[in-house]
């Protein structure tokens, strides 16, 4: 007997948001391990340098998740409109547009940024010192980027396709393929840092094979069509441009900090960084889930007008999202020496104490992403592309730019750890301001509104 799929437009929008919470929170989680251990296991294999250089190379993977965003979730929530409108095949052709040509285009794309590897290397904020290292593992991860491209993108419209636990079981034996292979490129094989970028890419083509299986074979709603929509695929990009461009600007500014700390501190100031990097993705990608899981049920009830549900979940995913924030951060800063302590050798001890300071100050900021965050990805489940893009830019963007230059200059380290918590209190005004429009004055606001089941 199968087990009935839930109801998007009758079950409890909350029991709904932890359907699709519990699965997409162990899948992004196990996503983030990808690099989190990337980054364990090349500091106890290597060294501090080497942590250094992959560290310097992070901007690269949101880059990437960008160009996967700009068709996948703007891609999956109009699709998941579809779907609550009663329009499969829409949905479908959606599905296979974005599909085609992000197969195509990142295959294109990724062996361009292979022959530019050292110039962006150098852009990255890489000094002499790692280069040589960094140059190895972003050669390796740009001929592979149309496999890291398309896992997240299946990943997605396989949650949209009422299929979270699929989604779960491919990240997770993706994520644990990735663990093995790391430990045996690096401790048995010894292949350095190329042994780290070789196990990252495989994981990921492991958890295509499993989401192309239910794709293929046809088991939901949403599978391949042969066809293809130059107008779904733009409506794809305007759509999904807010959380795209997220991205984009998270892996600008982490440029911007590679180079501002290379300058206060040298590499030791670009490995606690990496540090503040690799661990700080747990809490992001935790928040992401609770995003994720307010998502599918937004745009539904979006879809079939159900408006007053469309306020619930959103209600309910910020209140979430923000105390799971105020609580992570609250685990992090008494485990600080614990978790810090997995990435350094024992003769990098003179990096812990700095490395917690840093941690501390830097990972308050986390209290407030849950708010901005979920607003943001709200925002663009219900096809508001603009209110979105503004929350976004003022989150990732502009407010951390100012205050990186401006406290760098003042406080100098301090400065640059503090530069991000004190940027995401100042989105928080902008995000409030936004929201408060849309609530009393645009689209949510509606007679439709008061017809909640």
């Amino acid at each position: 007997m199968t087990k009935k799929s839930p109801d998007l437009g009758r079950d409890s929008p909350i029991r709904l948001f932890f359907y699709f919470f519990v699965p997409n929170l162990c899948a992004m989680l196990a996503l983030s391990t990808y690099s989190t251990f990337d980054g364990i296991f090349v500091g106890k294999a290597i060294g501090d340098k080497a942590l250094a250089a992959i560290g310097v190379c992070w901007p690269v993977f949101p880059a990437l998740i960008a160009f996967e965003l700009l068709f996948g979730m703007g891609g999956a929530s109009i699709a998941s409109y579809y779907l609550g409108k009663g329009d499969e095949y829409r949905a479908r052709l959606m599905f296979s547009s974005v599909c085609y040509f992000a197969f195509l285009s990142s295959i294109f794309l990724g062996v361009v940024l292979f022959c530019l590897k050292e110039e962006i290397a150098l852009a990255l904020g890489a000094n002499t010192e790692i280069m040589p290292l960094a140059v190895e593992y972003l050669g390796v991860i740009f001929l592979g980027s149309f496999i890291m491209i398309l896992h997240p993108l299946l990943d997605v419209f396989a949650i949209n396709d009422k299929r979270p636990f699929l989604a779960m079981v491919a990240m997770i034996i993706g994520s644990l393929s990735n663990i093995v292979l790391n430990y045996l490129f690096l401790f048995v094989f010894g292949l350095g840092i190329l042994g780290a970028a070789l196990a990252t890419i495989l994981g990921h083509l492991i958890g295509i094979c499993i989401l192309l299986m239910h794709f293929v074979c046809k088991r939901g709603k949403i599978y391949f069509v042969k066809a293809f929509s130059y107008n779904l695929l733009f409506a794809s990009m305007k759509n999904g441009l807010p959380q795209s461009f997220s991205e984009i600007s998270a892996g600008f500014v982490m440029i911007l900090f590679n180079h501002k700390l290379n300058a206060l501190g040298g590499s030791e100031a670009l490995s606690i960084y990496s540090i503040l990097i690799y661990s700080g993705t747990i809490i992001f990608t935790i928040i992401l889930s609770c995003a994720q899981g307010v998502q599918p049920i937004a745009s539904f009830n979006y879809g079939a007008r159900a408006l007053a549900r469309v306020k619930r979940i959103f209600c309910f995913g910020v209140i979430f999202a923000s105390v799971c924030g105020v609580i992570l951060f609250m685990v992090f800063y008494v485990f600080d020496k614990f978790i810090v302590g997995l990435f350094l050798r024992e003769d990098s001890e003179y990096l812990l104490e700095s490395a917690c300071y840093a941690l501390n100050i830097h990972f308050i900021g986390y209290m407030f992403l849950g708010f901005n965050f979920v607003s943001a990805i709200f925002l663009q489940s219900i096809q508001r592309p603009l209110s979105s893009f503004i929350v976004t830019l003022s989150t990732n963007f502009m407010f951390v730019i100012i205050l990186l230059y401006i406290l760098s200059g003042v406080f100098g380290l301090d400065g640059v750890w503090a530069s991000y918590p004190l940027s995401l209190v100042c989105a928080s005004f902008i995000t409030s301001l936004v929201l408060y429009y849309e609530f009393n004055k645009g689209i949510l606001r509606s007679p439709l509104a008061t017809k909640a089941r």
